[in-house]
């Protein structure tokens, strides 16, 4: 990131005088959460996720973006964590020791959150720095560079490159690494044509030299009170892939609509019969429709056929919804053809209950897991101040 840095200065000293009023007329803002995390599974697998946890910790962030100064601006923001109280400070985790390493890396307390210049024209827009974005199938956290252009009128033409990914989030820290490759991470290249003002057409394709590649269609239609998507995502596994020489799949189509502040969701997903989704999954692609930290069996099993179904209220004071989806699928491993099933409920519940305080709380649940894959039970409670 100390690229970044170098190029965050040198535009501040090209256009030191009105680059000073532009940081004047920026936008500042901050979050201090207080987090407390229970999770219980049968059975438990040591050095997995799938232990007895609970912690409580304190996440704090930092976020700044300047005015324009012409066609640019600059965001910066650092988030950071501490663990108050920890369970058990033995267990071990791929983030470190101690249960609240499970979520926070124990080498990753603070860190470098959304930060990047940003260059925008009307038509064109380019971002360089650390980056978080909503999007159908890459990282949400990754540094590197995002261009968009749209001076074809209709037609969206983006271009991604993915140094390093990582998560920057409320309640989770995680390290940035490197993706496997000796080519210089990843590229993301999609096209979407808008027709009708109602329809959506999505053409997209990502390659990771040596690890894996994926070529993708998607369409949406958008109405006043129904909206609907449909995709398929097809993943090739390279060399330096677990998953080497096979072909991953994804293909879903959802249906949804919205009165007032009501919405709900009715969906299918499928995924294939070789290895599933494969090393998708590392994409955190955002047609999982459970908790970020949810969805197991549609992320590491085969031939999943997953249904699901999600209500929700979303007005100024409160945001909650409720998701449950019933897997049916084949254990990510080829000695073992049984067909497996298991259901799994989301609630999340956000009060706002003044201009800068909000209550949170979240509860996971599967079940009917069959020793598949473990039955997990996770419910938390965050007390967040904005300011």
């Amino acid at each position: 990131m100390r690229i970044f840095i170098v190029i965050f200065l040198f535009v501040s000293f090209i256009f030191s005088n009105g680059f000073t009023d532009a940081v004047k007329s920026g936008v500042k803002e901050g979050d201090i959460y207080l987090l407390f995390d229970y999770t219980d599974s049968s059975p438990k697998l040591s050095d997995t996720r799938y232990q007895k946890n609970s912690f409580l910790a304190a996440s704090f962030g930092l976020y700044y973006h300047s005015a324009f100064y012409g066609y640019f601006r600059a965001h910066i923001g650092f988030r950071g964590a501490i663990p108050l109280f920890q369970a058990d400070r033995r267990s071990i985790y791929p983030g470190g020791r101690g249960d609240a390493s499970r979520d926070f890396w124990d080498n990753n307390k603070a860190m470098l959150a959304r930060s990047y210049l940003e260059y925008f024209d009307g038509d064109t827009s380019i971002r360089v720095g650390r980056l978080e974005d909503e999007t159908d199938l890459i990282a949400n956290h990754f540094d590197g560079l995002w261009i968009q252009n749209k001076s074809l009128g209709n037609l969206l033409i983006e271009f991604v490159w993915i140094n390093q990914q990582g998560t920057v989030l409320p309640r989770e820290l995680s390290g940035f690494e490197k993706l496997n490759t000796k080519y210089g991470g990843a590229y993301y290249l999609g096209a979407t044509l808008d027709l009708f003002d109602f329809l959506k057409l999505k053409l997209y394709g990502l390659t990771t030299p040596q690890l894996y590649s994926f070529v993708a269609f998607k369409a949406d239609l958008d109405t006043q009170y129904i909206t609907a998507s449909s995709g398929i995502v097809t993943g090739f596994e390279h060399k330096n892939s677990e998953f080497r020489d096979s072909v991953s799949l994804l293909f879903n189509a959802d249906i949804r609509f919205r009165a007032n502040i009501f919405y709900g969701k009715l969906g299918y997903i499928r995924t294939g019969s070789s290895v599933g989704m494969g090393s998708l999954q590392l994409t955190e692609n955002s047609f999982n429709p459970f908790f970020y930290f949810g969805g197991d069996v549609l992320n590491y099993q085969r031939n999943v056929n997953l249904f699901y179904g999600q209500f929700g209220i979303d007005s100024n004071i409160v945001k909650t919804y409720l998701v449950y989806g019933y897997n049916m699928f084949n254990r990510n491993l080829s000695t073992d053809t049984t067909n497996y099933s298991q259901g799994e409920v989301n609630f999340y519940f956000d009060w706002k209950t003044s201009s800068h305080t909000n209550v949170i709380f979240y509860l996971l649940n599967t079940h009917n897991g069959k020793a598949a894959v473990p039955v997990i039970t996770q419910t938390g409670i965050a007390f967040r101040l904005g300011f």
